[in-house]
């Protein structure tokens, strides 16, 4: 048996499995318009109404177990196919949308690593569950070998006794032939060994006690968080209403902010940041998601409804700490074109809004151009030109703008993607799973993404909120949990919708002894200088 891969973070993957960042849903992207609705002038706030919560806590039986499942034998569409090599009676073949069950039967309750022996011509994602929860997925790349190779989610809780586990193919074909699950372990506590310094080449007080903060709760509670619709707080106030607690965190986006749309959006932008800025003074932390709307052409983030050509603006010079004179003479002498100076006059008008934040000692936790390793935005689908772009905003903002309140996130799965651990302090990941799940694997497969010391890794963006027990359990206590903006957690007047998230578990998390919600939340400067 070949040993198995660890659920690798490819571009299908990415785009298929985890959905993407959070994109406000009410406000269409091909035609940009100002809005007037859902301003909320403040943020809510609310003294705690309930007592806290203890997590529930999970039996945990450490024992040796190893049991082999023949695909054949489980419950599925299709007919069993015996050419080739394979083991057993034969091989089965799932088309996408159709799916295969099988009954375990684990003789204690503790985690285990499940494993398919798999191959695809097309290129397949298989999202894996147990009865409870979506758990993970596994990618198998296109090949044109038959040759029968194993893919593994880890960390895995199973109960004891029978236990239906499912195989749906959500992208692509896939052939299985057998099914492994081994007893493993929690994710491993060596993931939390992360460090407290920042990327930014300077860092202010209070930034360095938000990250001194975030590292000294990481591993032990989650922090909460609600996107929002840009100009509104009115998924905040729909929360705080209905649990008693707001969010400690704010996830706006800085859409409106670029020469594209600013105009048509002048209102909204301005709001946002108002919005923003009054939430980091009453002592919430502010973040900002930036869906950059291309900088010539059509105005859109989507790669199929944009013209802007990424690679057009590429340059081998650095262009990071260039001024608009230095830049005019780059274009006329031919060496940059003119999608390279509209790509950096975006950066700056975004980098305008943030000093904002800076000249009142605001930390920004700011997560921009996500999601490249999917093909979904005009910045992604190259690894190459996307890293170029993420190190020019990086070095724009940090060197020639000199903002030293930006703690930066990197949103995506892939490590080809990944632009290295000096220019990124956090990983993030979305979930788009309608499942409460720790996503214990995808946690345990990012930690070792870096280069050397782990990153802090957050849900930057879920329709269903991960389950701090569950979380707990699985030791995958991600910093951040962020609920999508619009229909993922409101209605269209603003009231919860139970859609994704029940009223109960809302309560349940924001009262939860391991979740930190707005009050909870400390003096950031003073907080840097705690012995």
């Amino acid at each position: 048996m070949n040993r198995p891969k660890r659920i690798p973070a490819l571009a299908l993957a990415a785009a298929l499995l985890c959905g993407c960042t959070a994109v406000p849903d009410r406000v269409p992207d091909s035609e940009p318009v100002s809005s007037e609705e859902g301003t909320t002038d403040s943020p809510a706030t609310a003294e705690p109404a309930f007592d806290e919560l203890p997590v529930k806590t999970y039996p945990i039986e450490n024992m040796d177990y190893s049991v082999k499942l023949n695909a054949e034998g489980g419950s599925f569409e299709g007919n069993v196919r015996t050419d080739g090599d394979f083991d057993g009676k034969g091989y089965i073949v799932l088309d996408e949308g159709m799916m295969m069950q099988h009954i375990v039967t684990p003789p204690t309750s503790q985690h285990y690593t499940v494993a398919i022996a798999a191959h695809s011509y097309s290129g397949a994602v298989v999202r894996f569950r147990t009865v409870n929860e979506v758990a993970g997925a596994y990618y198998i790349p296109a090949s044109d070998s038959t040759e029968f190779t194993m893919f593994a989610v880890d960390h895995v809780y199973l109960t004891a006794g029978a236990d239906v586990i499912g195989f749906e193919v959500i992208s692509g074909s896939v052939a299985m032939d057998y099914i492994t699950v081994t007893n493993s372990a929690p994710v491993s506590s060596e993931a939390y060994n992360v460090s407290r310094s920042c990327a930014s080449t300077s860092t202010a007080v209070s930034t360095l006690g938000l990250m001194r903060y975030f590292t000294d709760n990481y591993g032990k509670n989650t922090i909460t968080g609600q996107c929002v619709t840009p100009g509104t707080n009115a998924e905040i106030d729909a929360v705080t209403k209905e649990t008693g607690r707001s969010p400690a965190m704010r996830t706006g986006d800085l859409m409106y902010s670029t020469h594209a749309v600013y105009e048509a959006n002048k209102e909204a932008a301005g709001k946002e940041l108002e919005l923003a800025l009054e939430w980091g003074r009453n002592g919430g932390i502010v973040s900002f998601g930036w869906h950059w709307y291309a900088p010539t052409g059509k105005p859109s983030y989507y790669a199929d409804s944009s013209d802007f050509i990424l690679a057009d603006a590429m340059t081998e010079r650095d262009i990071s700490m260039a001024d608009d004179e230095e830049l005019q003479a780059l274009l006329d002498s031919g060496m940059i074109t003119d999608q390279t100076v509209a790509l950096v006059h975006d950066i700056d008008a975004a980098a305008q809004a943030l000093l904002q934040f800076r000249s009142e000692g605001i930390p920004v936790v700011f997560q921009p151009i996500p999601d490249g390793d999917s093909s979904m935005y005009w910045w992604s689908g190259n690894a190459t030109s996307y890293k170029w772009l993420w190190k020019l905003i990086f070095n724009r903002m940090d060197k020639y703008h000199s903002l030293n309140n930006i703690i930066w996130v990197w949103d995506g799965s892939s490590e080809d993607y990944y632009p290295g651990d000096d220019y990124c302090d956090i990983i993030g990941q979305s979930f788009y799973e309608n499942s409460a799940s720790s996503f214990a694997g995808r946690f345990s497969v990012l930690a070792e993404m870096t280069e050397d010391v782990p990153k802090l890794l957050a849900v930057t963006a879920c329709d269903k909120m991960p389950s701090v027990s569950t979380m707990n359990r699985d030791n995958a206590m991600w910093l951040w949990f962020s609920i999508a903006s619009g229909s993922a957690i409101i209605d269209n007047r603003g009231d919860l919708s139970e859609k994704y998230n029940s009223w109960q578990s809302l309560h349940d998390a924001y009262n939860s002894e391991k979740c930190v919600t707005l009050d909870e939340l400390p003096d950031l400067e003073e907080y840097a200088f705690q012995d």
